[in-house]
């Protein structure tokens, strides 16, 4: 079907009606390619359903458009902060990553199951809708803000951002591959500029093979953890929204948060997780409590200490360092270093 939409301009608009050239209401690939590029038509193609009519529009590439946008800037992130990263010295060991880094792994993991599983069984808008979602909601709103901190704050060459780039590289390249039958331009240009590990073939992202699951396994209890965990954070960041309306807090590293936990096994979860909670979270300090009310209670207030200048978290360590009165002692350390 969709070699007759592309030869003949046979498609069918959001309204229903049918669209042909020769009547004069069609749309032209060259136009589409002009006002969107080629890969804006192959990625029509594969999230359309093709067992009903297949709809086109204008809308339709506008939105489509906004969605690859969503994807190439995910891409384009990691690209960003990989840029300094070289797999065959700077890759780290699967025991020195974080847990939130094994957590994106894992989601890979299931992205290219889905998607390998969507590719054999040409069922391509699933494929393209599972990428999707996993750029948007895994990576760009969740695991890719989380991180920011260590890429930015953390010393060049310390375990803990090589661990994020490692983890990202690994994401990017694996991604990449996938995202290659349906985004060929697009997957061409990222691996053109991606580093590489010494078994790739760079002269091209189709002369190698599909990615394979990585070898780390999420247990029962790290599924439970970072379930709670994820949770926590959108709970949290509707009453930090609420509060930014309020005018209480800006950003949210100006914030303290409270947590007060109704479940005890949750609870036994998240305050072994303080630390952690600050960083996923995106705030200056966090607080776990137990609560007898039916369900987890969240206050909002504002983070006591000053300003640290270099990663913006309050902290009442500002200015202990006479050298770098300016910084937290974490940056102030970075820095002396």
């Amino acid at each position: 079907p969709y070699r007759e939409v592309l030869c003949h301009g046979w498609v069918v608009d959001a309204q229903g009606k049918q669209m042909h050239k020769s009547a004069g209401n069609g749309m032209e690939p060259s136009e589409i390619i002009r006002d969107y590029g080629a890969d804006i038509i192959r990625l029509w193609v594969a999230s359309s359903d093709y067992t009903v009519d297949v709809r086109a529009g204008k809308e339709i590439f506008r939105q489509l458009s906004e969605a690859y946008r969503k994807m190439r800037n995910t891409a384009r992130f990691m690209l960003g902060n990989i840029s300094d990263f070289d797999p065959a010295k700077d890759m780290v060991d699967d025991d020195q990553l974080f847990e939130i880094d094994r957590w994106a792994l894992e989601a890979c993991n299931k992205l290219t199951a889905t998607m390998r599983d969507a590719y054999e069984h040409y069922d391509f808008s699933r494929a393209y809708h599972a990428l999707y979602n996993f750029c948007v909601i895994d990576m760009s709103n969740f695991y890719m803000d989380v991180i920011k901190d260590r890429l930015y704050c953390e010393k060049e060459t310390s375990v803990a951002r090589r661990a994020a780039q490692t983890t990202m590289y690994r994401i990017l390249r694996g991604m990449t591959l996938l995202l290659a039958p349906v985004l060929s331009f697009t997957a061409e240009e990222i691996w053109g500029f991606m580093p590489h590990g010494a078994a790739d073939d760079t002269e091209s992202v189709f002369l190698n093979q599909m990615p394979e699951k990585s070898g780390l396994v999420a247990d029962d209890a790290f599924t439970e953890k970072w379930n709670l965990i994820y949770q926590t954070r959108l709970d949290v960041n509707k009453m930090l929204e609420e509060k930014r309306n309020e005018k209480v807090i800006g950003k949210s590293l100006e914030a303290a948060v409270e947590i007060a936990v109704a479940d005890d096994a949750a609870y036994a979860i998240l305050s072994e997780n303080r630390e952690l909670l600050e960083k996923v979270l995106i705030v200056s300090s966090v607080t776990v409590t137990k609560t007898d009310a039916a369900e987890n209670q969240y206050l909002i207030t504002t983070a006591a200490g000053e300003k640290c200048e270099r990663c913006w978290m309050y902290s009442t360590t500002v200015g202990e360092d006479k050298t770098h009165p300016t910084l937290c002692a974490r940056c102030a350390h970075v820095i002396s270093e």
